[in-house]
């Protein structure tokens, strides 16, 4: 009985022992692409590559607090982004309302000009020579 006791605890000890390295070497790669994606964070983000230098401090884990640092930064950074986007989206839609703005004018110009010349004709037609004003701003 006590033989297979023991041979029972020896079997599950090493089926823990298995559970237990396949558990960490999962856990060694999920770590391994986190890190990674994190260094391309760094490289993309302006001012983040001397973050991953910057592996010091009593207490903490070395690689922890570059990690943290890159990801603030990188949060910094896109909130910066979405402003700058922001102010971007606001600027084009005044341009497209000056936009709409001089059409409009211009639509008026012509009715303006055309209303004009239909004049200058009835002027003419009745005998009379239309002047032509001169104006100061080139027009």
């Amino acid at each position: 009985k006590q033989w297979y006791q023991r041979r029972v605890r020896a079997a599950r000890s090493d089926r823990e022992e298995k559970r237990r390295q396949t558990h960490n070497e999962v856990e060694r790669r999920r770590r391994s692409k986190i890190n990674m994606w994190i260094q391309k964070l760094a490289e993309m983000v302006p001012n983040c590559k001397d973050e991953m230098g910057t592996k010091r401090g009593p207490s903490q884990n070395p690689a922890m607090k570059s990690n943290c640092g890159v990801l603030m930064k990188t949060v910094n950074f896109i909130q910066e982004l979405q402003i700058a986007h922001t102010q971007v989206v606001e600027r084009l839609q005044e341009q497209n309302q000056v936009l709409v703005e001089m059409a409009k004018v211009r639509e008026a110009l012509k009715k303006c000009e055309h209303e004009n010349m239909v004049l200058k004709n009835q002027l003419k037609h009745h005998g009379l020579e239309p002047m032509e004003l001169k104006t100061g701003n080139g027009m």
